[in-house]
């Protein structure tokens, strides 16, 4: 056990380095600097006291995601076009995607006669379209990454999030076409995370040569767990990708989480050969299949387990059960690294006094049970 009280920086760098650390982290999921994906809690009176706690007592990752183009493409001549327009009682908002002759569009359509939601890709040979654009590999401007390093100073570590092949692939069709199309057409569909996997490379390569980020969260794992699809496939679909993001990565001397929500349990030997430094987030039953003791006994001590309070479970349970659920996390991640935090959120604008009661209970209970002796 280490006697002084260390800097979140440090904190999260000697957990990552095997090194002793006072107490366990406590990771509240939010960034820093602004992130589309949450809210903005630092200009939100609500979430105050949550700010004023973190500040003084929790550890963070200040993730931001890089303009990396279109399915890591930066041909400049890749254009979107949107528009919104109410029609027939409906609001409808459209995206176009334009590469010379060639057009996709999605769009969203609420209203009067329901929701309608078309992706950008409904045909599987379309993915060919999409590659055979000319790649331009991106460059984008770095500058602000080493400004807000600066800002965060020692409150945490930089995190980067600029995902894995399976990513663009999920988000550019619906998850029943995704998940159909990994049975009846999977040459295509590796096929095409292929050629995306040579523009994920580079395009971490082109962060990583600037020194750009402490820890990288990569994002797309979980698209190619059970439900959706058959765990015999997780390999194919993930593992040889992500494996070679970690090491690249690895190689540089930087930090690695994989982020997987939902059933993780039968994908566990996957994640183990991926071996990245960190699993984000380990979802106990109901809602996944795997507890932390399960995925530690299967993934060893030195992988930094992270999780694993469901965002719910802070709205809606009482203060006490939140200390209780808390206690238990970390006696099981006690056992290895460790950090708490909950599965999601902050993303809700406006919380109310039981949601803030509720997030100063689960950083009280860490910081009460997660002494290192």
């Amino acid at each position: 056990m280490i006697q002084t009280v260390l800097s979140s920086r440090e904190r999260l760098t000697r957990l990552f380095n095997g090194q002793d650390i006072d107490r366990i982290p406590i990771w509240l999921l939010a960034p820093y600097h602004r992130l589309g994906c949450y809210a903005d809690i630092y200009d939100l009176e609500c979430y105050k006291p949550i700010v004023d706690a973190i500040d003084k007592y929790c550890d963070t990752f200040d993730r931001r995601g890089f303009n990396m183009g279109f399915c890591y493409n930066g041909n400049p001549e890749i254009k979107w076009e949107h528009s919104e327009e109410d029609n027939a009682g409906n609001h409808i908002i459209k995206d176009i995607l334009r590469y010379k002759d060639m057009s996709l569009m999605k769009y969203v359509s609420t209203g009067k006669d329901g929701t309608k939601v078309k992706p950008l890709i409904e045909d599987v040979d379309e993915l060919k379209k999409i590659v055979d654009i000319p790649y331009v590999p991106p460059s984008p401007d770095v500058s602000k990454f080493f400004r807000e390093q600066e800002e965060l100073g020692d409150k945490g570590l930089m995190m980067v999030d600029i995902g894995d092949p399976l990513m663009p692939l999920y988000n550019l069709t619906s998850a029943e076409n995704f998940s159909l199309w990994t049975a009846t057409d999977y040459d295509k569909i590796l096929s095409f995370l292929d050629a995306i996997y040579d523009r994920v490379l580079y395009a971490y390569k082109y962060l990583l040569d600037r020194n750009v980020g402490d820890v990288f969260f990569i994002v797309g794992a979980e698209f190619a767990g059970p439900p959706l699809v058959s765990p015999t496939k997780f390999r194919d679909l993930s593992v040889r990708y992500v494996k070679g993001i970690v090491d690249l990565i690895r190689g540089y001397g930087k930090k690695s989480i994989v982020h997987y929500h939902g059933n993780l349990y039968k994908v566990l030997a996957g994640m183990k050969e991926i071996n990245p430094d960190g699993l984000h987030t380990i979802e106990a039953p109901p809602i996944g299949d795997c507890t932390i003791t399960q995925a530690r006994e299967a993934l060893g001590k030195d992988m930094v387990l992270i999780g694993n309070i469901q965002y719910d479970d802070l709205v809606r349970k009482d203060k006490d059960e939140i200390e209780q659920m808390i206690k238990d996390a970390i006696g099981e991640g006690k056992s290895g690294r460790f950090i708490l935090s909950p599965t999601a959120g902050p993303y809700e604008t406006f919380i109310n006094e039981k949601t803030v009661e509720n997030y100063l209970a689960f950083i009280n209970a860490g910081i009460r049970y997660g002494r290192v002796e």
